[in-house]
C-alpha cells in the first residue's frame, strides 16, 4: 500500500506498459471480500457468451460507482481496462490501482483530450494488452434510465476490429448506498449480447451505437 501511495504521486507522469498481474489479482481478491461483507448478491446472466479469445469493448449502462467493480465481479477472467472519469486519478489508492490495470481517463469536456483517450484505448486493444469497458452514457445516470450515448466509444472496437460486449446493470445505485450501512443488496448483471467483428465493421458509429441502446433498452425493460 505504501508503495501503490508513493505511485499515487506521480499517475500523470508515465502511461503504464502493459497490465499488472498482481494488482490485477489483488483488485479481483479486494472486490470479492466487499461483495461478501457488504452482503451484495449478484445475479449475473449471460457470462457464458463472453468471448473466450481475443480482446473486446464491453459497454455498460451507468447507475454508480461500483459498477466496475459488479462487473468485474462477473467477469474475472476479461482482463477489463476501464475508461474512467479524470477526477478518478486523484482518489487515493483507486487512482494508482487503476493506473496498474490499464484504466484510461476521460476528458469530458474537452473533445481533444477525449479523442487522444480514445486513440489510447485503440492502441491498448491493438497491441493485446487489454480490453476495453466503458459506459457510453459518459456519466452516472441520475435517476437509472438510460441516456443518450457518446458515440466516440464505439471507435475503439471499429479500429481495432474487435467484437462489442453488450451488458446491462440493474439497481446498482441502491445497492450502493445499502452498502455502505452493510444491508443485504441483489443487483442484476445481463450479458445481453455480443455483437461479432463482422458486424461492427460493416456498420457506422451512429448505427452501432443505436443498435447497443436499443439492445440494452430492451433488456432493462424501459420504453
Amino acid at each position: 500500500f505504501m508503495a501503490l501511495y508513493v505511485e499515487s504521486k506521480d499517475v500523470e507522469e508515465k502511461e503504464e506498459e502493459k497490465d499488472s498481474q498482481f494488482y490485477r489479482t489483488l483488485t479481483h481478491l479486494f472486490i470479492e471480500l466487499v461483495v461478501a461483507v457488504g452482503r451484495v448478491k449478484v445475479n449475473c446472466r449471460g457470462a457464458e457468451k463472453l468471448p473466450k479469445d481475443g480482446r473486446f469493448l464491453l459497454v455498460c449502462n451507468h447507475q454508480s460507482d461500483i459498477d466496475p467493480a459488479l462487473i468485474m465481479h462477473c467477469f474475472p477472467k476479461g482482463q477489463l481496462a476501464f475508461i474512467g472519469k479524470k477526477e478518478t486519478k486523484d482518489m487515493f489508492l483507486i487512482g494508482a490501482v487503476m493506473h496498474k490495470l490499464l484504466c484510461q481517463y476521460i476528458n469530458r469536456e474537452k473533445d481533444r483530450e477525449a479523442l487522444k483517450t480514445i486513440l489510447r484505448c485503440i492502441q491498448i486493444v491493438k497491441e493485446d494488452k487489454a480490453s476495453i469497458g466503458v459506459f457510453p452514457e459518459g456519466y452516472v445516470s441520475l435517476d437509472g434510465k438510460l441516456r443518450h450515448f457518446r458515440g466516440g466509444v464505439f471507435k475503439i472496437a471499429q479500429k481495432a476490429g474487435v467484437p462489442v460486449v453488450v451488458c446491462t446493470l440493474q439497481n446498482t445505485k441502491q445497492a450502493m448506498n445499502r452498502l455502505l450501512k452493510l444491508k443485504r443488496s441483489q443487483v442484476e448483471v445481463h450479458l445481453v449480447e455480443v455483437i461479432s467483428t463482422e458486424e461492427v465493421c460493416s456498420m457506422t458509429t451512429v448505427d452501432l451505437g443505436e443498435r447497443v441502446y436499443e439492445s440494452m433498452i430492451a433488456d432493462l425493460g424501459e420504453q
